[in-house]
């Protein structure tokens, strides 16, 4: 009898392994493999850390829209080459990709370190636009900045921090919530108008800075690698 129970536990347990799939909202861990990218280079390490030396790193996860993410990563300091960005500034900064459907359309949550320490939350829409080239640094909605020095927060001392994102809708209505270690720092109504249309998955940003780091995917319910 307890033999026949464990073969129908492993029967019942397979097509999980199969299909990859995480049980309520069980932190994904994103490999190498598991990230499709448009811009820069992102390496792996034998212990399975990513890696980006800069100055430019964009990709985003090969499948899933999950609306949970969690960024942990260490500072290694500025990249041995500089990129400004399309304004002409140059900034260091850190971040999550998330509902990116694509580089035009998506929102995004940055860790910036330079020129000042700050969260900088917002919504990239140009509708109709799927390529950079299209959108360039066009539709930008800022939905929060927040600054981490009078929270007594900074990346540039090399510890290790974990930047959490999630965006999440419940009847058409759409909020989003940012943590640092743990300790939420932003949170706010999304307007429908401005998100229900973009969807994909997480990814990962990066802007002139040597990092090491671990992405985190989940949702509140199952979701497939």
């Amino acid at each position: 009898m307890a033999t026949d129970a464990m073969i129908k536990t492993l029967v019942l347990f397979i097509p999980l392994i199969i299909q990859g799939t995480i049980i309520a909202g069980e932190p994904l861990d994103t490999r190498r493999s598991d990230l499709r990218l448009s811009l820069g280079k992102i390496s792996q390490t034998k212990s399975g850390y990513l890696t980006v030396v800069g100055p430019k790193e964009r990709a985003v996860r090969t499948s899933g829209k999950h609306s949970k993410a969690l960024l942990r990563f260490r500072y290694r300091g500025p990249s041995e080459k500089t990129a400004p960005l399309d304004s002409g500034a140059v900034v260091r900064q850190i971040g999550l990709k998330m509902r990116a459907m694509n580089t035009c359309n998506l929102m995004y949550v940055m860790w910036r370190i330079k020129p000042t320490e700050e969260i900088y939350i917002a919504i990239k829409r140009n509708p109709g636009k799927t390529t950079y080239k299209a959108c360039r640094a066009n539709g930008y909605i800022v939905l929060g900045r927040v600054p981490l020095k009078p929270l007594g927060i900074t990346a540039a001392t090399q510890k290790t921090h974990r930047l959490g994102a999630s965006v999440t809708e419940t009847a058409g209505r759409y909020a989003g919530e940012v943590t640092i270690d743990g300790r939420r720092i932003w949170s706010s109504k999304i307007d429908a108008k401005l998100i229900s249309n973009i969807n994909g998955p997480v990814g990962i940003r990066s802007d002139n800075g040597s990092f090491i780091f671990k992405l985190f995917v989940s949702d509140s319910g199952s979701s497939s690698k």
